[in-house]
């Protein structure tokens, strides 16, 4: 019962905030009496821009989920963990080097993602969940030092939500839902992980299959949304802990649950940041941020965190 509520409060707050995105901004745009001015403000930039607020933000939450599952790390996220900076360096570099399609684009982002999780399955037999953590960190830097470092050349424009088109929109749109349809149905999956390596053999279940399944799906919905809408920090950490308070730990209603919240969180926080201080607008990554980091503090000082 308290999922149903949960999920059709989230559906409610979902529908609101897409009207409120769709018909505020800049300008007022009246559904019921549209002119050439607002319906070409609608569909060419609002929409396109909701639409990839809300996948992103699906993407981005499902591949934390799936990273903790994976990870067995309650604060794996793919922002604090490298593979969105490494997304997004190598697909600056795939743009100045190569120009090519926005799929291109997304292909570079991929790779960069498999570099970061390269390194970090590397050091993840030897440390502990947190320790863990300081290595994501270190490769986020890396990564950002370097992206900070390529000057400012056609091809090589930042990424972000404002900067969306229909074609990213709709790239976002295809691999991203095709990615959150793998992950529902490998969603039992992360519940295999809750229990150690040697009870699943004794179970029949390959673990590092499992896990291998899981991390290249979350590192594919991560860096799909970097390509597409820029680097995402504490998404992916904020909405599966929340879900896990809400629904439970079972990963068959935590993804659910985190999709939508997930999307639900990056529209919020992108229409606030488009309303605050209109017409200007402020970053819906650097919101996001703001919000995220003492959430996390919180979240750490509570010490009642698992995957």
């Amino acid at each position: 019962m308290r999922t149903k509520v949960t999920t059709a409060s989230l559906c409610l707050l979902l529908l609101i905030t897409i009207l409120v995105a769709l018909t505020n901004g800049a300008s007022a745009v009246n559904l019921f009496h549209l002119t050439t001015t607002s319906a070409n403000t609608l569909f060419t930039i609002r929409l396109p821009r909701v639409i990839a607020a809300l996948v992103a933000g699906a993407t981005v939450s499902v591949s934390g989920a799936l990273l903790q599952a994976a990870l067995r790390n309650p604060i794996a996220d793919p922002g604090i963990m490298g593979i969105s900076s490494g997304a997004s360096l190598f697909a600056l570099l795939g743009g100045l080097l190569v120009p090519g399609s926005f799929l291109a684009r997304v292909g570079w982002a991929f790779l960069g993602g498999l570099v970061a999780f390269e390194v970090l399955v590397r050091f993840q037999p030897r440390l502990d969940p947190y320790r863990l953590i300081l290595v994501g960190v270190a490769i986020n830097a890396f990564f950002t030092g370097i992206s900070d470092l390529i000057p400012s050349l056609p091809g090589t424009s930042t990424t972000s939500l404002a900067t969306v088109t229909w074609s990213g929109a709709t790239t976002l749109a295809i691999l991203g839902l095709l990615g959150l349809i793998g992950a529902v149905i490998l969603a039992p999956w992360g519940n295999y992980l809750k229990v150690s390596d040697p009870q699943l053999v004794t179970l029949g279940q390959n673990p590092r299959r499992l896990r291998t399944g899981l991390l290249l799906l979350a590192v594919f919905l991560a860096t799909t949304a970097t390509a597409t809408v820029g680097v995402l920090a504490f998404i992916g950490i904020i909405v599966p802990h929340a879900g896990r308070q809400l629904v439970g730990h079972d990963y068959n209603r935590l993804l659910p649950f985190t999709m939508l919240a997930g999307s639900w969180l990056l529209l919020f926080f992108d229409t606030l940041g488009r309303l605050v201080i209109r017409p200007s607008e402020l970053p819906a990554a650097a919101l996001l941020a703001v919000f995220g980091g003492p959430t996390l503090i919180m979240i750490l000082k509570g010490g009642r965190i698992n995957a």
